[in-house]
C-alpha cells in the first residue's frame, strides 16, 4: 500500500466512497486529486526524473580498477508461473539484467556470479 500508485488509487477509492456520504464534497476533491496525480505521474516524465538520481547514485564500473570479484544480478527477470505453463523460460521487462550479467560474466570469467531474489522453485517439469 505504500507504493505511490497504490496510495493514489486508495485515495481515489476513498474519495468515491465519501461521495455517497455527507462528505461528498471532500470525496469529489479526493477523487479528482487522485485521478490528476495518477495522470501526472503516469503520463509525464516526472517518474523518470524522480528515478534518475537513484540510478545515477553509483558510477559505472571503471575497468582501470581491475576485474570485479563478483557480479550480483537482481531477481525479477523471470516470470515463474508463465515459464511453468510454457515449459520454457519466460522473461519479464527486466531481461536486460540477464543480458548484462551474461556479458559481464563472459568479460570477467573469474568473477563469481550471484543471482538474488526471484522464485527459487520455478516448477519446471
Amino acid at each position: 500500500m505504500l507504493l505511490p500508485t497504490n496510495f493514489l488509487i486508495g485515495l481515489g477509492i476513498a474519495g468515491l466512497i465519501l461521495c455517497f456520504t455527507r462528505f461528498a464534497r471532500l470525496g469529489r476533491k479526493l477523487a479528482i486529486a487522485s485521478i490528476a496525480l495518477l495522470a501526472i505521474c503516469g503520463f509525464s516524465p516526472l517518474g523518470n526524473l524522480m528515478l534518475y538520481p537513484l540510478e545515477a547514485r553509483f558510477p559505472p564500473w571503471d575497468d582501470t580498477k581491475g576485474a570485479p570479484d563478483g557480479i550480483l544480478v537482481l531477481g525479477g527477470s523471470i516470470e515463474p508461473d508463465l515459464s511453468a505453463r510454457a515449459r520454457t523460460v519466460v522473461f519479464t521487462g527486466a531481461v536486460d539484467r540477464i543480458i548484462a550479467a551474461a556479458a559481464l560474466a563472459h568479460r570477467y570469467p573469474q568473477a563469481r556470479l550471484v543471482f538474488s531474489g526471484g522464485n527459487a522453485n520455478p516448477r519446471f517439469r
